[in-house]
């Protein structure tokens, strides 16, 4: 039984699926998610290394969930069966789809992670934030003063799990997990 379609996780999933279709045709295909990371890693001053692990992750989730989302052997996964799919993972296999995307986020924080203290700080955010698309600043001073639940200036990997976890399972409008990935 696929979970109610509440408008906060449909926002965010509409959300994710924007930053993960590079070539903006509507779709998501297995190049859409390295080319997502390769996106990433141009605009923020990390090595290949970190970049490849990114990739990595996310060419996990197209093979082990989203592919098998696309059911018409196309290899093109569109908006609804993207949202039906996603909501479904985390209803019948949360743990296994939870797991794949926090690994991807974990190699998403080693990649903003500039200086390799395990932490992204402020200005590393705004980096992000900027390789996302030019996210306005005050916008993403907002997100990370949102997840930063401990206040002490950075998001460690706990802060990411968290927040992981809230993107996408709660429908509350107000978690800091909807942050993650910038503004909605």
């Amino acid at each position: 039984m696929t979970p109610i379609a509440t408008p906060v996780l449909t926002h965010k999933l509409r959300h994710m699926f924007a930053l993960l279709d590079t070539d903006r045709d509507g779709y998501l295909t297995a190049a859409d998610l390295p080319a997502a990371a390769d996106r990433m890693a141009a605009a923020l001053p990390a090595g290949q290394e970190k970049a490849e692990r990114l990739r990595t992750a996310l060419g996990r989730i197209w093979e082990a969930h989203l592919r098998p989302m696309t059911g018409d052997g196309t290899g093109r996964l569109g908006l609804a069966a993207y949202e039906r799919g996603v909501r479904e993972a985390v209803a019948t296999a949360p743990a296994a789809f939870l797991t794949a995307v926090h690994e991807a986020a974990a190699a998403w924080l080693a990649l903003c992670d500039a200086d390799g203290n395990g932490r992204i700080v402020l200005d590393e955010y705004l980096r992000m934030g900027e390789a996302l698309g030019g996210i306005a600043r005050e916008d993403m001073e907002d997100a990370f003063g949102r997840l930063d639940r401990s206040g002490d200036g950075g998001l460690d990997p706990v802060d990411v799990h968290a927040a992981v976890i809230e993107f996408f399972t709660s429908d509350d409008p107000e978690a800091a997990g909807n942050w993650l990935y910038g503004p909605l």
